[in-house]
């Protein structure tokens, strides 16, 4: 009986991960295709990189639904500030005007309610992990461009790594600190 659920567990725990490295194969795959049709050192493939990337992130963060309780999650003092200075709340103003955070708005997870504030703080982790490894993840490419001498590949994709992963992680890391502000607070029951 011990068996049977041992190997029962070890499948619930492989299957996650296999699904990951089908959805990478099937994305990498497309880039390929994509870098062969449209060629690598364009606009329009490095912007496809990283929606194809973010793709990725969001159903793999779904599928393998990591804790993301670690100390880098905590919030500096300072970081804030830093985060003013080079245009988060600008950038984030951008995102309201465009409609990009109505588009992304998940009802279940923040409906408006402080009810909802947890799952929004966690939502807030999970935004921020998957865009951190999305970085990292494109250094490799804008590497590889930069070692052919592509420059104008360097340019669209490392540009569009900062517009599209390092600043939303520190949108990420400022909603948090508020959330995390609002959730101290002791809710007003006087009504």
């Amino acid at each position: 009986m011990k068996s049977k659920r041992k190997s029962s567990s070890t499948t619930q725990s492989i299957l996650p991960w296999l699904w990951v490295l089908a959805v990478l194969a099937v994305a990498f795959g497309f880039l390929a295709w994509m870098g062969k049709l449209i060629g690598v050192r364009s606009f329009a493939f490095a912007f496809q990189l990283h929606f194809v990337l973010m793709a990725v992130a969001s159903t793999s963060d779904q599928a393998l639904a990591p804790q993301l309780c670690s100390e880098r999650f905590r919030i500096r003092p300072g970081e804030l500030t830093l985060y003013r200075r080079i245009g988060v709340n600008g950038f984030m103003r951008l995102l309201q005007r465009i409609g990009w955070t109505r588009a992304v708005m998940d009802k279940n997870v923040f409906d408006g309610t402080r009810a909802t504030l947890p799952s929004y703080e966690k939502a807030t982790r999970h935004g921020e992990n998957c865009h951190t490894w999305l970085f990292i993840a494109v250094l490799f490419p804008i590497a590889w461009v930069a070692f052919q001498g592509w420059w104008d590949a360097v340019l669209w994709m490392g540009s569009m790594n900062i517009v599209f992963h390092a600043y939303p992680i520190c949108l990420q890391r400022t909603q948090r600190a508020r959330l995390q502000r609002l959730l101290e607070m002791k809710p007003n029951r006087s009504r």
